[in-house]
Parts: structure tokens; sequence; C-alpha cells
């Protein structure tokens, strides 16, 4: 017989309670996915920002996982940003800039793709009442 693990470092965070906790999981979730989509990236962390800010403080769930959602999202989110200011001016760049500006274009549609596959992952199990676990997820905001 396997006994559960100790509760403390490494514990899932608690799943969402009520349908109210589930919708702002789910915005904090597809809304990642979202505004990756509309901003070609630069926005995907506005959805779990939105999300964290009107409902992190009253709920754990929420606050578990639009947390996790905008650790994963919003160093992507840079990292877009900056991918596209290279690859619109890496093509002003003197013999160089053609292969800048189409390796800065494919490393952008690496991390457009990335943050849109795996926001909607997380808020398929969102919807499921699951945590979900990001490939990475750098801890800037505890």
């Amino acid at each position: 017989m396997t006994q559960p693990p100790p509760p403390g470092y490494g514990y899932p965070p608690p799943s969402p309670a009520n349908s109210d906790d589930k919708t702002w999981a789910l915005v904090a979730t597809f809304g990642a996915a979202v505004g990756t989509f509309i901003s070609c990236g630069v926005l995907g962390f506005a959805g779990p920002l939105v999300a964290y800010l009107a409902k992190g403080k009253e709920s754990a769930a929420v606050r578990a996982t639009s947390l996790a959602a905008l650790n994963f999202h919003a160093p992507l989110s840079v990292a877009a940003f900056v991918l596209l200011i290279i690859e619109q001016c890496g093509g002003r760049a003197p013999y160089v800039g053609w292969l800048v500006s189409i390796l800065g274009g494919l490393v952008a549609l690496a991390v457009f793709i990335a943050q849109i596959v795996f926001g909607i992952m997380a808020g398929m199990k969102a919807n499921e009442g699951q945590p979900y676990s990001y490939p990475f997820n750098f801890n800037f905001i505890k």
C-alpha cells in the first residue's frame, strides 16, 4: 500500500473549489494563449496578471494557477518582444542582416507557438480542475 506524500514542498497546488475559481483559472491560462495570439507573443502575460490581481488574494487555487502561468509567460513575453525588435532591426545590418532577421523570426515563431500550445494545455487542465505543471517555470513572482 502506498502512502500519500507529506504536505509541504512539492505538494500540488489546491484545485479550484468552486466555479468562480475555475473561471478565473481559465482566464489565467487561456488568457495567456489569447494574449499571445493577439500580440505575437508580447502580451502573453496579460491574462495571468489580470487573474492574479483580481482574485489572487481571495483564492489559493487561482493564485497558484495564475502565478504558474505568469511565471511561465512573462519571460517568454519579454523574449518575444526582444526577438521581434531583433527581427525588424536585424535586416538593416550590413552583410548578415538577412540572416539575423530570419533567425530572429524563427526563434520568435518558436516562442509564439510554445506560449499558445502550453497556454491551451494548461487551460484544458484548469477546466478539469487539475493543476498544470509547465515544462519550465522561472519563479520571478512568489
